[in-house]
């Protein structure tokens, strides 16, 4: 987004808008026609006396996607955090391991089945090395 002000030229739900922002215009009316079309699917599921209605219905469905998102969002960070954490002690486990020179055999077959079960890290380990 720059900074600069833009005007853009915007139809919701029948009447045309002038939005002025920092949005480009396409971003501006994308946003508008998503409200727009918000808007049109609470009048194909209810007949609703007024504009204000339907915006206050469409409103609160936006919302509600929003308040989803987050939620999801929030429980995704939360378990690659712990994710990082697991492999991070891991990897300090690993390396605290092989400072020592009395690693026995049952350990890296430990380490090995440990990397079967998170083959993406496998692989990336696997590309890093071979750089």
């Amino acid at each position: 987004m720059s900074n600069r002000t833009e005007v853009t030229r915007v139809n919701i739900f029948g009447r045309e808008y002038t939005i002025r922002g920092a949005g480009s215009p396409s971003y501006i009316a994308e946003i508008a026609h998503y409200v727009d079309m918000k808007m049109r699917q609470m009048t194909d599921n209810a007949t609703l006396a007024s504009t204000a209605k339907v915006a206050i219905f469409a409103a609160l469905n936006i919302a509600d996607e929003l308040f989803q998102k987050r939620d999801q969002y929030g429980e995704m960070e939360e378990s690659n955090s712990n994710e990082l954490t697991r492999l991070a002690d891991r990897i300090e486990q690993v390396l605290t391991e092989s400072s020592h020179p009395s690693v026995s055999s049952s350990s890296v077959a430990s380490d090995a089945s440990s990397l079967e079960e998170t083959p993406a890290l496998q692989q990336n380990s696997t590309s890093s090395l071979s750089r």
